[in-house]
């Protein structure tokens, strides 16, 4: 997809691949939505909504990035960046953005 094409399907852009290091949550504002953005050490990029899933609320951007799952600072829940879904024993869900590359820029959509 082109800039054009991903702006017209409401993808936003989020800055340059290389304003997100690896391993190392990244808060982006959309509108009104707070996004952690993450990189893996394998560049993939993974976009979440900021909100800890766990009974004691909090954020999710300062969370430890090890291969696909964030581990939750505030519960230390482990999450899957690719879905969102806390890892068992512990249940939960955190919304994930869809994320596109074009021209070495990040584009975040809605999910």
């Amino acid at each position: 997809m082109t800039r054009e094409q991903l702006e017209a399907a409401g993808y936003r852009l989020a800055g340059s691949v290389e304003r997100f290091p690896a391993r190392i949550g990244k808060l982006v504002r959309l509108g009104e939505s707070e996004i952690a953005v993450f990189k893996t050490t394998e560049g993939d990029i993974f976009a979440l909504e900021n909100k800890s899933p766990g009974p004691r609320g909090g954020t999710i951007v300062d969370g430890i990035v090890s291969g696909n799952v964030l581990y939750d600072p505030i519960c230390d829940w482990r999450i899957g960046l690719a879905d969102g879904a806390v890892q068992a024993p512990d249940r939960g869900q955190v919304a994930v953005f869809p994320v596109r590359i074009v021209d070495g820029d990040v584009y975040i959509g809605r999910p």
